[in-house]
């Protein structure tokens, strides 16, 4: 026979049996608790900047806009107020801040932002490319034939525009291989055209195993046929030929984006070599070559490298208290200062910077034009015998929910703009500008 277990409780009230039962029960139901995510890299590594320099205000705009993409609200507007209390004098660019800049907590903070932004208006347009689609990029000019280049991340072409506006195509979408062009420089002398081309999410008929390829390509002027072809694989990592500079004596120096250098094509050469390793500099896009060819000016998202070719060493280029190296795109020489276009930290500017005996520090900075309505990224310029001529309106950041650029019939026509530079030189500093100061005070 079977032994009957009794168990005895001792007293105590229903209640607590019953939420004892019902924990007990959780308990069994319960999973582990799910791992955290790791950590973002690019949060990371901005956080990391931030502390080693609390002052950088392009790491705060940068970490408020990726703070938005994760979707983290909270800490993304927390660092969008940080900017409005240091006064942060550029408008933000609402496409860096996807779902939130609709949010009323945004527009609240970055319309007291926007009232701290410069205008300046010097521009006047110059030309309107009819085609929305273009995506364009680089610019160029030929006096020669007084011609402007165009290049097209879209369209994977480089497009030719007579100083009557009359528009035709150089080259042939995807024609000898091209992908996204981005950087142009005409080679004046030897009557050559030299384009930089990359894989991008922009362009048409994109092959996912293409990604991270990129090449230098070198036409004739006069007829457009291909003279070389220089290319990059994406292995082991991406590559990125960006924008160039080239030299009175034929060399072509090239940014290569993705792997953080500067290489050089020797005039006569079949390969390109390292000038700045890789590695060195985060994200160099913007090249210029001084007009005595002894410095390389080159723009990278944390500010301005200055390249000295006779031994090959890099310095950061400095500037007076507050003034924001960073974030620039196409860079430009005229007459002994150095052109820009700053998209990076908001919706874009135009600027001239002034050196004194030191071509490593800027002694005054000049805002050519900022505040403008036609700017949607301004991307890159290029001098024209005394006037700056430049993309105002890429559109590259003009996506839909998915990240997909926009149909052509949602875009708009593309315009370039110019300035007069003697003209704006001969004004004084900010003399026609509301807060024209670059700083983020």
């Amino acid at each position: 026979m079977g032994t009957d277990i009794v168990v005895h409780f001792p007293s105590m009230p229903v209640s607590f049996l019953r939420h004892a039962l019902l924990l007990a029960l959780l308990a069994g139901c319960r999973t582990t608790s799910p791992t955290p995510p790791p950590p973002d890299p690019q949060v990371e590594e901005l956080l990391q900047l931030l502390r080693a320099e609390p002052g950088d205000v392009m790491a705060m705009y940068d970490l408020a806009a990726r703070y938005a993409v994760l979707g983290e609200k909270d800490a993304s507007l927390r660092w969008i107020e940080r900017l409005a209390e240091l006064r942060w004098s550029f408008a933000l660019e609402d496409a860096d801040f996807g779902a939130l800049a609709q949010t009323p907590e945004y527009r609240a903070v970055a319309a007291r932002i926007a009232a701290f932004h410069p205008e300046v208006a010097r521009s006047r347009p110059l030309f309107t490319l009819a085609q929305r689609d273009l995506i364009p990029e680089g610019i160029t000019y030929d006096p020669s034939t007084d011609t402007f280049f165009v290049s097209s991340l879209r369209k994977r072409k480089v497009v030719a525009v007579a100083r009557d506006g009359q528009v035709r195509d150089f080259t042939a979408s995807g024609q000898d291989g091209l992908w996204g062009v981005v950087g142009m420089k005409v080679d004046v002398a030897r009557r050559q055209l030299w384009v930089a081309s990359c894989t991008s999410r922009s362009m048409e008929n994109a092959r996912p195993e293409e990604r991270g390829r990129t090449g230098l390509f070198q036409y004739e002027l006069r007829s457009g046929a291909l003279l070389r072809k220089i290319t990059l694989d994406n292995k082991p990592r991406p590559n990125l030929l960006n924008d160039m500079a080239l030299s009175a004596s034929g060399d072509v120096f090239v940014t290569n984006s993705e792997r953080g250098g500067v290489s050089v094509l020797r005039a006569g050469a079949e390969a390109l070599v390292p000038l700045v390793p890789e590695g060195t500099l985060p994200y160099p896009n913007g090249i210029a070559l001084t007009e005595d060819g002894a410095r390389l000016y080159v723009a990278h998202s944390r500010g301005i490298a200055s390249v000295d070719l006779s031994t090959g060493q890099h310095t950061p280029v400095q500037a007076p208290s507050g003034t924001l190296l960073a974030g620039f795109d196409g860079l430009t020489l005229y007459q002994g200062s150095l052109l820009g276009v700053q998209n990076g930290p908001g919706r874009g500017r135009v600027v001239r910077f002034h050196f004194g005996a030191d071509p490593t520090r800027v002694e005054r900075a000049e805002i050519l034009e900022s505040g403008n309505p036609l700017f949607n990224m301004p991307t890159t310029g290029t001098v024209a015998g005394d006037t700056f001529v430049y993309i105002a309106n890429s559109q590259l950041r003009r996506r839909g929910p998915k990240g997909e650029l926009l149909p052509a019939a949602q875009l708009d026509e593309t315009v370039l703009l110019q300035v007069q530079l003697q003209e704006a030189e001969a004004r004084p500093p900010g003399g026609s500008a509301r807060g024209a100061g670059l700083e983020a005070r």
